[in-house]
């Protein structure tokens, strides 16, 4: 019998949500392939601690119930669409909305794979120092082709992931060239549907040619669908970034350099160990993120141009676990100053250790 429950403190109820396939978030033990992280060995943690654990998939949650008082650990969705990916976040807010402690949060949910709604949290950001890259948010092509941006600037789809869907402007025509192939998306529910959809388009764009009084029509729209968008600032001297990934207090890093004749790192698999020299400031920079997100893990990707730190990309939920399984160490924040402490890392462990100690420390 632990102190807690000898004391009369109640079992609290830790709820994890695991898909149809009953996988928990993301691992990559091989540096290779993804698989799930070991559920049953993080709920053998909680409930040592004296949580009463439940494992759900998602579409068995009785969303009658009062979760007041629950703590709710869940994975999101990368599915082609972000479909399932919506449902999940509908979720998270009803159950936030029942009074459930959903970790992490609903609002840092919304912000995996969404990058306009991160950079409107960097909007909120306190720390000008994060906020050098600037950003301009575009529901679609279109209204993005009415900007007039100084070059170069990098082009993203909100959702992309790996390098996917950015591209890098130097003048207008690139400019035009990218935005429109950066918001090209093509959405029907059968193969019919996307020619049955062209005629469609096709016979709209003559009745508006042949009949200009009919072109407001709501009906005849020929508007093209579209990503959303983000026009962003470009960082000259980017040789790689560095992933940085945080549990609790401790700070795992790793170098990753560009594609071959790509300005881009994300997707390249080039993965190198952080000098020693190097980590201070890079250090130093990851802290004031976690100043501004308050949530234990937190995976960051910075650039570092020469002169100055650059917060490219954040994300609190799904983020890829190499660098802590690669790293032979990791650093500390003690007494004012880094401590490296050399060893490997537990993926479960640490993931279950930086939540339950966010728990006691907000009581």
């Amino acid at each position: 019998m632990s102190d807690l429950k000898a004391k009369g403190f109640p079992f609290r109820k830790l709820i994890i949500l695991v898909d149809n396939k009953s996988e928990f978030q993301i691992s990559k033990p091989d540096f290779k392939n993804f698989r799930s992280m070991d559920v049953e060995k993080i709920k053998r943690f909680f409930a040592a601690k004296d949580f009463n654990v439940d494992i759900r998939k998602f579409h068995e949650l009785d969303l009658t119930e009062d979760f007041r008082g629950n703590y709710v650990l869940y994975q999101t969705s990368e599915a082609s669409g972000s479909f399932y990916k919506r449902y999940i976040e509908d979720l998270i807010f009803h159950l936030e909305n029942k009074g459930a402690i959903a970790l992490p949060r609903y609002e840092y949910l919304k912000a995996h794979h969404n990058k306009i709604f991160m950079e409107m949290m960097r909007i909120r950001f306190t720390d000008d120092s994060l906020k050098t890259l600037k950003s301009r948010c575009f529901g679609s092509c279109e209204d993005a082709l009415n900007y007039q941006p100084d070059f170069p600037v990098v082009i993203k789809q909100s959702s992309s992931s790996g390098g996917a869907g950015v591209f890098l402007a130097r003048d207008r025509g690139e400019y035009n060239k990218y935005l429109k192939r950066a918001g090209k998306v093509i959405t029907s529910p059968s193969v019919a549907g996307l020619f049955i959809n062209f005629f469609k388009i096709l016979f709209k764009k003559v009745t508006k040619y042949l009949y200009p009084s009919r072109s407001k029509y709501v009906k005849y729209d020929t508007t093209p669908i579209s990503n959303p968008l983000i026009v962003q600032t470009f960082i000259n001297g980017l040789k790689g970034d560095y992933k940085v990934l945080v549990f609790g207090r401790k700070f795992y890093t790793m170098y990753r350099k560009n594609r071959d004749n790509d300005f881009r790192a994300s997707g390249s698999g080039k993965f190198y160990d952080v000098p020693e020299e190097e980590r201070v400031g890079l250090l130093d920079f990851a802290k004031k993120v976690t100043y501004e997100i308050n949530f234990p893990i937190l995976g960051m990707d910075i650039g570092f141009d020469g002169q100055r730190y650059h917060l490219l990309e954040f994300q609190m939920i799904h983020h890829g676990t190499s660098a802590l399984q690669r790293s032979k160490c990791w650093h500390e924040y003690q007494q004012d100053k880094w401590v490296r402490i050399d060893g490997t890392s537990d993926l479960e462990e640490e993931f279950s250790e930086a939540i339950n100690n966010f728990i006691n420390d907000k009581g």
